[in-house]
């Protein structure tokens, strides 16, 4: 039985139809408002699905087609977890002095008939392509064996089984080439087949068995077992002191409350929520002046149906069936965009993941709740146009008048109430570390926002009395007809809202690695520290060393480094000198680490802290100490000026430079001085505070004071700019060459989000631009007449190129201001929430900085200005003259 709610649903979902059919380029553009961020979102889902390994395909990668992995450990009982990452012994101090099972052993534990294959891993020193040095990445291994299939795979030539022999990645090929030595010359391997770890696409090399330089001896195995190895078996070999990675237990865990050792999983706060609930709300601003400008142009066919008999839901149906069939053709096409693009994609994700997909697969219902995703947006987009198309004045709409549109006191009153709640209620989830409150909070400030715009529109009309005529009227027609441009505003604001969020996001992550990094150089600087006092150390290492430093830097200045060595002997470094604070500035939470989050607090306000709690990427620098003289502080620091020469001063009445304000007290820097066999002593002496030198640096008369002597034990180039990989390859074979360390260079905390920065720059800008170009042809479509209007009145044709650029200026300037305050606010929301989720931590991790992306807010200044000037450019000049026609 037909029910008169489902007859006039049908009847709206066909006159939708038709007006879709009929208004093709407004029904284009909706589809595409909602197909692109559906594209996004499927994108995402079925990459991460390819890209997540089913528990059997991380199984395969790390056992290949072994039933287990073994790592043998000092006899006696240990604890693990369930992968056999982690491991302890199950009492302090049962290992201590022990000898690892050798194979017998490990098979004497296992069941008959079982077999084990070794592995052997190393880290050596090889010669690349270009005849430098560098690290390899090397295991031994029996590629013909069928237990490594799917841990490693040959992609062409031959396995490695001579000791002279090697396989090779394509990225370990491309670096070292076709022929590899070992750092003295003496043995040369060659490349006879291309291999692929999938879950690694780094710089690997295989080796025969026993042909890894350097390899101990194998304590690790690969297990082939009559039956799979289980829960019980792990805990039982777990006795005789062996880590097990088992694929049963792999494929089935067992219970948490069976495995005595946690796994190291770090508590981490989710931003989805927030992501997701800011990204329906700007899908849903974006789409709506669309829906908004249809349901004007269809006002005199939606006022004839309720001229004969047709009731306001009968209305509101019919502009939310707009929403329905457009929502499910924009997830269809989005959908499909979406496939073919993660298929399409796949090689060039796998590049940048560094592995392998697991597989082309996507997940039928992930995929379609996201087509139900792109029909509750379209929904949503609707609602508002749907309720003021079903409340307008019928008789207007049938004579064709629009009429002027006053904002009610009421909506900028609720508007800012809504900014004020929204703004409390995502402070308050920060608070508490709640995604969904914060993007409840956040979505309702921004709600408020676009219930102030009409309200800030009739403000800015006011200033059109002093503007020319175009502007004027394009101010007055905006203000008059708010229905329409409303919604372009706030389509704006959320393309601008979102990407300046995230830019909020990437730049608090740069200043946190900025703020994190202890730099041991001056930027751009090399070092060497020699290998004072080990065999590869000869008395010609310093010229040699100053020689390749040069060879690798032309130009740089070169400055010899010395430390205090002890006076007996010149080649020990046993003796020396450090810095340390006084027992009244140590950090109280280095001896007593906080139990609650009370005790968390008072450290993290307490100054003595302020380093000691933060986290560090990195803390050890090349020179922990060094002899210094003029050269040497301009090397190691990159001091200048007065600062230099206040430096200087404090080195001459024999002080010492220290980084460490807390190490000063009135003046003078205690120094420990450590010489065994000998007791400690201290000696003080005169300070200088140079915050961020990477090295203590000490006088000469310090030096003399504490009794010991001083030994060149490095160099520093001093140079504009770090050489690039090839170079320092080559600089850490010359170095080997002459006895030395590897080189070091200051290359300052890795910028991974700069390059994200200039890229969400230029999104930006694209989004805003493309968000303000359609609204702005929203508006224009919407106030046609008016153009035709003014060409009976005889307005001159550059009117209309005039009336386009204002319309985009007001629309996109008026946009980005809102979008600007949005997003700087939904991002401080975030990183404040996030710093206040691991507040209860110690050591506590350095709290994100509340940073302003000064780059995106550059580029959404300008992007008005672009807009403005492509709608002047893009509009013709001529003015319509149209007959009316009837809707």
């Amino acid at each position: 039985m037909r029910t008169p709610f489902a007859g006039s649903w049908r009847t709206a979902l066909r006159v939708a139809r038709r007006e879709i059919v009929r208004a093709r380029g407004r029904s284009a553009l909706v589809v595409a408002m909602i197909a692109v961020p559906v594209c996004g979102l499927g994108y995402a889902a079925a990459t991460y699905d390819m890209f997540t390994p089913t528990p059997a395909e991380r199984a395969t990668r790390i056992l290949g087609a072994a039933d287990a992995r073994i790592q043998a450990h000092p006899p006696g009982p240990i604890l693990q977890d369930v992968t056999g990452d982690r491991w302890r012994p199950a009492q302090d101090g049962v290992h201590e002095g022990g000898t690892a099972p050798g194979e017998d052993e490990i098979l004497a534990q296992l069941p008959p008939g079982s077999r084990v294959v070794p592995s052997s891993a190393a880290t050596p020193d090889l010669r690349t392509a270009t005849g430098g040095l560098a690290a390899a990445d090397a295991t031994a291994m029996d590629l013909t064996d069928p237990i490594h299939v799917g841990l490693v795979t040959l992609l062409d030539g031959r396995a490695p089984a001579a000791p002279d022999e090697v396989a090779m990645s394509p990225a370990a090929r491309e670096r070292f080439g076709d022929t590899i030595q070992d750092v003295d010359g003496d043995r040369t391997w060659t490349v006879v087949g291309t291999v692929e770890f999938p879950g690694d696409l780094g710089e690997k090399l295989v080796f025969a068995p026993g042909g890894l330089p350097g390899a101990a001896a194998p304590q690790d195995w690969l297990v082939d077992t009559p039956e799979p190895v289980v829960w019980a078996d792990v805990r039982a070999l777990n006795q005789a002191g062996l880590a097990v990675t088992s694929r049963a237990v792999l494929l089935d865990p067992p219970d948490a409350a069976e495995v005595p050792l946690a796994a190291d999983e770090e508590e981490t706060f989710s931003l989805v929520p927030v992501v997701v609930g800011l990204a329906i709300l700007e899908i849903v601003l974006l789409a709506g002046p669309a829906f908004a400008v249809g349901a004007r142009r269809r006002q005199r066919s939606l006022a004839l149906v309720a001229a004969n008999g047709g009731t306001r839901a009968h209305l509101r149906r019919m502009v939310l069936a707009d929403g329905v069939l457009l929502g499910l053709a924009g997830a269809a096409t989005g959908l499909i965009l979406a496939v073919l693009l993660a298929v399409v994609t796949r090689p060039f994700a796998e590049q940048f993941a560094g592995a392998r997909a697991g597989g082309y697969r996507f997940n039928p219902p992930l995929l379609a709740g996201i087509v139900v995703f792109a029909v509750v947006t379209g929904l949503l987009a609707a609602a508002v146009p749907a309720v003021a198309a079903a409340r307008a004045d019928v008789v207007p709409a049938l004579a064709g008048r629009r009429g002027v549109l006053r904002t009610r006191r009421r909506w900028p009153a609720a508007g800012l109430l809504l900014v004020a709640v929204g703004a409390a209620v995502a402070t308050g989830g920060a608070n508490v570390a709640q995604p969904p409150v914060i993007a409840g909070g956040l979505a309702v400030a921004q709600i408020g926002l676009v219930l102030c715009t009409p309200t800030l529109l009739g403000v800015i009309a006011r200033f059109g009395a002093v503007l020319p005529p175009a502007p004027r009227i394009a101010l007055r027609d905006t203000a008059r007809n708010r229905a329409a441009s409303a919604p372009a505003i706030s389509a704006v604001m959320a393309a601008v809202a979102g990407t300046v969020a995230i830019g909020v996001y990437l730049a608090g992550t740069d200043a946190r690695e900025r703020e994190n990094y202890t730099a041991s150089l001056p930027a751009g600087h090399i070092g060497v520290a020699f290998g004072l006092g080990f065999d590869v150390y000869r008395d010609d290492t310093p010229a040699k060393v100053r020689a390749a430093l040069t060879e690798a830097a032309p130009g740089a200045t070169v400055t010899e480094i010395r430390e205090p060595v002890c006076p007996h002997d010149r080649t020990s470094t046993s003796c020396h000198l450090y810095a340390g604070r006084p027992d009244a500035n140590v950090c109280p939470g280095e001896e007593h680490p906080p139990g609650t989050r009370a005790e968390v607090d008072a450290l993290a306000a307490d100054p003595r802290c302020a380093d000691s709690h933060l986290s560090r990427t990195h803390i050890n620098p090349l020179f922990i100490r060094a002899v210094g003289d003029r050269d040497s502080v301009v090397a190691l620091t990159g001091a200048s000026g007065a600062e230099l020469e206040a430096a200087m001063a404090v080195l001459d009445r024999g002080g010492a430079i220290v980084a460490d304000p807390f190490a000063i007290v009135d003046g003078r820097v205690t120094l420990g001085v450590f010489a065994p066999p000998d007791t400690n002593r201290e000696i003080v002496v005169p300070g200088y505070l140079m915050p961020g030198a990477g090295t203590d640096i000490i006088s000469e008369g310090a030096v003399r004071r504490a009794g010991f002597a001083t030994a060149v034990t490095g160099m520093v180039a001093a140079g504009d700019e770090a050489p690039d990989v090839a170079v320092i390859d080559r600089l850490d074979a010359a170095l080997t060459d002459a006895g030395s360390r590897t080189s070091y260079v200051e290359r300052g905390p890795a910028d991974d989000s700069e390059p994200l920065l200039y890229l969400l720059a230029a999104a930006s800008a694209l989004i805003t631009l493309g968000a303000a170009a359609v609204a702005t042809g929203l508006a224009a479509a919407d106030g046609r007449a008016d153009l035709t209007t003014l060409a009976a009145v005889g307005a001159a044709p550059g009117v209309r190129r005039m009336l386009s650029l204002s319309q985009s200026g007001v629309i996109a300037g008026l946009g980005s201001a809102l979008g600007v305050v949005a997003g700087i606010g939904s991002g401080f929301a975030v990183l404040a929430a996030t710093n206040l989720s691991r507040a209860a931590q110690w050591p506590q991790p350095t709290p994100y900085p509340l940073t302003v992306p000064w780059l995106n807010l550059l580029i959404v200044a300008v992007v008005p200005l672009v807009a403005m000037a492509g709608a002047g450019l893009l509009t013709r000049s001529r003015l319509p003259i149209e007959r009316w026609r009837p809707s």
